[in-house]
């Protein structure tokens, strides 16, 4: 999988239909996302990455969340909610090259660039170890959300229907 940059024009549109869409804006750093972590029908889903924060240290894995963590030594890098995965158009979608990431977030100095780079190569890795069980997730969350909208997961997870419709529109703009 590899990180994406989605436009930030389109999240402001889906969070007009679906609140639990995040944002990708943090002051002069954009959020990046993962993928493709689900493709149904004409539609590719993209997982939003987090960075680490103590609560997350006692959650668990489960369907719609999961740990980016070493098994060597511990550390949790990073989070992905898998129940806030969108759908987005390929031209609302920047892949993510290492040479070009000046582009979307500011860097003091060189030390500070080459470490953030370092960190992503890290979580890459974490995540392209897990790539199939990331998957695996998504498609059940996916499936389980379609089929009971009304149930507790469906409920913290986005209107997956609701925002394949608006993707649609707003390919067609």
């Amino acid at each position: 999988m590899n990180w994406y940059v989605v436009d930030k024009d389109y999240i402001n549109y889906l969070t007009q239909f679906d609140s639990r869409v995040g944002y990708v804006e943090y002051g002069d750093r954009l959020k990046l996302h993962v993928g493709i972590i689900l493709t149904i029908a004409e539609f590719n889903y993209y997982v939003p990455i987090s960075s680490a924060k103590p609560k997350h240290k006692r959650m668990s894995n489960s369907i719609d969340f999961h740990k980016l963590q070493d098994e060597s030594d511990g550390y949790l890098y990073a989070v992905l909610n898998i129940n806030n995965m969108i759908p987005v158009p390929d031209n609302c979608l920047t892949q993510l090259k290492y040479n070009n990431i000046e582009a979307f977030r500011p860097f003091n100095n060189k030390k500070e660039k080459t470490n953030y780079i370092y960190l992503l190569q890290k979580e890459k890795h974490l995540i392209d170890k897990v790539q199939d069980t990331l998957q695996q997730k998504a498609i059940k969350l996916y499936q389980k959300c379609i089929d009971k909208p009304d149930s507790s997961l469906a409920l913290r997870c986005c209107s997956f229907k609701i925002l394949e419709e608006k993707c649609k529109l707003y390919s067609n703009i």
